[in-house]
C-alpha cells in the first residue's frame, strides 16, 4: 500500500501542543497519526453506543431478544 503524505496549517495552541508532544518523545509524523487513530476509534465508539441504543430502545428488537431467551430456557446467564 502506497502511503501519502499532505500539509495543513494549524492555529498557534495547536503549534504549542504538537512542540509538547514532539518535544520528548514522539515525532510529529507519530503525533498527528496517533490523533487521527484516536479520533477514528472515538468515532467508532459513538457510532456503536447509537447502534447500541437504537436497538436497546427498538420494541421489536427487544420482543426477540425476550423470545429468545424465553426459548433458551428464560435465564439469564449474566
Amino acid at each position: 500500500m502506497a502511503t501519502a503524505s499532505f500539509s495543513f496549517r494549524f492555529d498557534e495552541g495547536t503549534q504549542r501542543e504538537l512542540e509538547s508532544l514532539t518535544a520528548e518523545t514522539t515525532s510529529r509524523n507519530a503525533a498527528v497519526v496517533d490523533a487521527i487513530h484516536e479520533t477514528y476509534r472515538a468515532h467508532a465508539y459513538e457510532r456503536m453506543r447509537r447502534e447500541s441504543e437504537a436497538l436497546f430502545n427498538d420494541p421489536a428488537d427487544r420482543a426477540e431478544v425476550e423470545a429468545a431467551r424465553r426459548s433458551l430456557g428464560g435465564g439469564d446467564a449474566w
